[in-house]
Formats: C-alpha cells, sequence, structure tokens
C-alpha cells in the first residue's frame, strides 16, 4: 500500500470514529431528555391535573391545592355630546380599556381553604395595576364561610353583581353615586335553600388599599346584607341576565345597611359622596327585587343614605332609585333598558333630583355565555349636573358611567364595547 493510499485510510477511519463518537454523544443528550420528559409527565399525572373547566387551573390530584387563572377586557368607543362654555367642545368621542382585568383564586391544603385576587390596569392613569380583590376564606363544615382581606362592602346589588355581568354597558349613576366601594375587614357568611346573610366589621367606605393608621379609615364600620329567594336558584342571581330556555321563575328580595363612624380618624364621614367634610357618621342602606324568566328579567332597587357630620346641626338625606329589564329577542340577542334617579336631601344646596335613560341591546356570541359579548347602548342624563352636584360627584369626567363635567344642560352618549372573559 502506498503511502496516499494509507493517509486516506486513516483519515477514513478517524472521522468514522468521530461520527460515532458524536452520534453516541446526540443519542446519550436525547435519551436524558427523553428519560427525564416522561419522569415529568409520570410525575404530573400521578400529583395533579391542568385544563379548563370554566377557568384555566392547576391542581393536585386530589383538589387540595388548586390556582385558577383568568381576566377579562371591556374596550368601549363612546360619543358623549352636551353644551359647554368653549366653543366647538360639546361633542367628544374615542376609544378605551374600560376595564382589564386580571384575577387569580383558588384553595390551599384543602378545598374548604380558599383565596381571591382580583386588580385592574387602570387606563385612565397611564394602565397602571391596581390591587381590588385580595381576601381569603375559610368554609365551615356546617355551610358558614369566613372572608378576611380587602373586598366590595356587601351592600347595594348592582355594585355586588360583577360588571361582566350587567345589562348595559356599565352601572347606572345612581349605583355609581352611592357605591360604598372597597373595604378592608372581615366578614362571615351563610347561604341556605332560600336564604343568604352576610355580615362584617370593617374599616369603612373606600378604604382599598390603605394601612390601619390611615386618616381615611373609619373607627368602626358594619357592613350586613340578607337576601331572600322565593324561587329559582342562587346562580340565576348571579347576573342580571337570563337566558332563553330558562326552566320556570325566579324572584329574590334584598336588603342591606353599612353605617360607619369616623371618631376622631377619619377625615371625611362622606367618602361616597362629595358634600360632606369632617368627622361624622354614615349611613347607607336599600331594598331591592329581582325576577326572571325564560328569556326576561327585571330588577329594582332603592336607596337610602344619612350623613351627619360634626362639622354641621343637620344631617343630610339622600335617596336614589333603579328600576331596569331586558328581554332576549333570540338566543343572541337582548334588548334592555333602564331608568335611574338621585334624589337628594331638599335641604341642600344644589340639591336637584338628577334622572338618567339608558336603553340598548346585547349581543352574545356564545348563547348562554358572557365570555364574548357587544353591548350598544344610548345613556340620556336628562338634567343640569349643576343642580345635583352636592350627592353626585361631577366634578371630574367618571371612566366607567361615561359623564363628562358640564355647566348647562342635560348630555348623552353612544357607548359601544366589546367584551372578552378568558
Amino acid at each position: 500500500m502506498n503511502r496516499t493510499r494509507m493517509l486516506a485510510v486513516l483519515a477514513g477511519a478517524a472521522m468514522s470514529a468521530g461520527v460515532a463518537t458524536a452520534q453516541t454523544a446526540n443519542n446519550a443528550a436525547l435519551e436524558r431528555e427523553l428519560l427525564a420528559d416522561a419522569g415529568a409527565r409520570a410525575s404530573f399525572q400521578a400529583g395533579g391535573t391542568a385544563g379548563h373547566d370554566g377557568s384555566f387551573f392547576l391542581q393536585d390530584a386530589a383538589g387540595n391545592n388548586r390556582l385558577e387563572i383568568g381576566g377579562y377586557t371591556q374596550f368601549r368607543y363612546t360619543l358623549n355630546n352636551r353644551d359647554t362654555s368653549g366653543a366647538d367642545e360639546d361633542l367628544t368621542n374615542g376609544f378605551d380599556m374600560v376595564r382589564t382585568a386580571l384575577e387569580f383564586g383558588g384553595n390551599v391544603g384543602n378545598p374548604n381553604l380558599g383565596y381571591y385576587i382580583r386588580g385592574y390596569f387602570d387606563t385612565a392613569d397611564s394602565g397602571s395595576f391596581s390591587l381590588n380583590d385580595a381576601y381569603g376564606t375559610y368554609t365551615f363544615d356546617n355551610g358558614l364561610t369566613m372572608v378576611w382581606g380587602q373586598f366590595l362592602a356587601p351592600v347595594l346589588r348592582e355594585r355586588n353583581v360583577d360588571e361582566r355581568y350587567q345589562l348595559a354597558a356599565d352601572r347606572s349613576i345612581t349605583g355609581d353615586t352611592f357605591d360604598p366601594g372597597y373595604t378592608q375587614g372581615v366578614a362571615f357568611a351563610y347561604t341556605a335553600d332560600n336564604f343568604k346573610f352576610i355580615g362584617s366589621a370593617n374599616d369603612g367606605a373606600s378604604t382599598a388599599n390603605t394601612p390601619y393608621y390611615s386618616s381615611s379609615e373609619n373607627d368602626w364600620a358594619l357592613t350586613g346584607r340578607v337576601e331572600f329567594k322565593w324561587s329559582g336558584d342562587w346562580a340565576q342571581f348571579d347576573d342580571f341576565t337570563s337566558w332563553r330556555g330558562t326552566d320556570g321563575y325566579a324572584g329574590m328580595l334584598g336588603a342591606g345597611v353599612h353605617w360607619e363612624t369616623s371618631g376622631d380618624t377619619d377625615a371625611d364621614p362622606g367618602t361616597v359622596t362629595t358634600g360632606a367634610t369632617g368627622p361624622g357618621d354614615l349611613i347607607l342602606y336599600t331594598v331591592d327585587v329581582s325576577v326572571e324568566g325564560n328569556g326576561w328579567n327585571a330588577f329594582g332597587a332603592f336607596i337610602g343614605r344619612t350623613i351627619d357630620p360634626e362639622s354641621a346641626s343637620d344631617s343630610t338625606d339622600d335617596f336614589g332609585a333603579v328600576a331596569q329589564a331586558g328581554v332576549f329577542l333570540s338566543d343572541n340577542w337582548e334588548l334592555f333598558g333602564r331608568w335611574d334617579s338621585i334624589f337628594p336631601d331638599d335641604d341642600s344646596t344644589s340639591g336637584d333630583d338628577y334622572h338618567t335613560i339608558t336603553f340598548g341591546g346585547n349581543y352574545y356570541f356564545f348563547p348562554g355565555s358572557h365570555v364574548a359579548k357587544f353591548t350598544a347602548d344610548v345613556q340620556w342624563a336628562l338634567e343640569d349636573q349643576t343642580g345635583a352636584s352636592a350627592v353626585a360627584g361631577f366634578s371630574a369626567p367618571d371612566q366607567s358611567t361615561g359623564l363628562l363635567t358640564a355647566a348647562t344642560d342635560d348630555q348623552w352618549m353612544l357607548r359601544l364595547q366589546m367584551q372578552l372573559v378568558f
């Protein structure tokens, strides 16, 4: 064998050895990867599950530890018409993300120990993230549930129904005016076949995300709500809609009350109003009724509020009312209408009545579900804002209701909203 042929043979042998070595290394790496993947799959199958059963979830095999992840968006176009003092400024229109929310919930250790967290990206404040709900729950064997943390003050039914499940694009101006908002505290809730009760000791109205020494917190606050259902299922009252094909008739009567006293701590007993300043007491109360059947629904509420500031000689009594109804024209299309009013104390300065009419429709992309919904409505505020400014907060634009500040006369707005829930 000459020298050239020998070199070729040796080079080929070396290349074969290199390829074999590389293949062996690659095969070993692939084998380790497959074994690791198989081990992870076996561990996951033995120790937990994941999926979507109304919410995306992760949980262990026994269901003792569970995490649910979800959220929703409400994208809106608003066209607002009002009289203003400036030239050519009567029409205001544009798009905004009214709400973008993320929520997490589930249980820890056993199914009885639960939690829920929800926050919003505030598009009226450069998209900053704000914490709203943050509470834990424990359900005892007798059905009593303890709640602790930050949650909605459970008084007004319209506020207790989530924004995803409203008839109109948003809650009424009356509901927005009397809304006690979020608070921090403890509560106990109990649900029977026809009776439901929740009672809470808390920091008072609109005290979300405040430390215990904050001047906005009250010395004492108590909140309670009772509901009596004479027909139907409790789940039917989670929203204001009643789908076509719903069996039977459902009816519920509710009542709620909230009392707080600021003592020497809170600088403003009227956190839910713009009219009161200084220490004092607040009582908020309501009575409401909800009825629904096969493809139709109706709701009405009366609201009252007494504010007794220490700096004033007399207390003020303000009232509100909401009435609304809806009916399906098909499995996808629903029409609705609403009237709401604010009746300020007769002795209040700028205490005229304020009435609003709203009418429109919903299109449900998936019949029987709120996950994809298009809403179109017209909201007409009939009165001069100045006349009712002692009660309603008209000093700044309101992104949720769509109201803008207007010195005189009425205003109306067209709202087109697309909602997605995931």
